[in-house]
């Protein structure tokens, strides 16, 4: 069952908690999730919530523009971050308001893995000189990588940020457990 709809939060945590029913039946079940909407005045560098996810669906033109639609294709988020070793990762993050120099900016960024505390696997360092979602004066990161790439268990995926014009820096987690 896929669902989607749209609202706007204030900074702050959050706890999200869906509950679903069936109706035939009448099973029901539930899913808890925290959600963190980043203070982007004071923050620096300015970074949206990491988006995971492992298909990617068509779409039709909406009505709500939406970062995760492009080119007609929209990453469909896997909220549980349970993945299937045969799966594709996909990951998805915007920094605004970078800081420019001679009007470029430099904003650097990778993902590193980590199983415990060893690093299992790094991509490749991504630089953006000017923002690529001018209304939203965003640089548009985007990374794929096979789950195939990690045996089964437990990993906590870094996202390395670093506004180099700026001199700051930022490094979010999120956990995925591949099976």
């Amino acid at each position: 069952m896929l669902y989607q709809t749209a609202l706007t939060l204030p900074p702050g945590r959050f706890s999200l908690k869906v509950v679903v029913r069936e109706n035939t039946e009448g099973r029901m079940g539930t899913f808890e999730t925290p959600v963190i909407v980043p203070e982007l005045k004071q923050a620096s560098p300015k970074v949206s919530s990491v988006v995971l996810g492992t298909q990617l669906q068509r779409v039709a033109a909406k009505k709500t523009p939406s970062p995760l639609v492009k080119d007609g294709v929209e990453l469909v988020p896997n909220l549980t971050h349970i993945v299937r070793h045969d799966q594709m990762l996909y990951f998805y993050y915007e920094v605004y308001d970078p800081a420019s120099e001679g009007g470029a900016a430099q904003v650097r960024t990778n993902l590193a893995f980590y199983r415990g505390r060893v690093k299992v696997f790094e991509t490749p360092v991504v630089e953006r000189p000017h923002p690529d979602a001018a209304d939203r004066h965003a640089a548009v990161f985007q990374f794929e990588v096979p789950a195939s790439s990690f045996k089964p268990g437990l990993y906590t995926c870094q996202v390395n940020i670093i506004d180099a014009v700026a001199g700051k820096f930022a490094f979010p987690r999120l956990q995925i457990y591949v099976r």
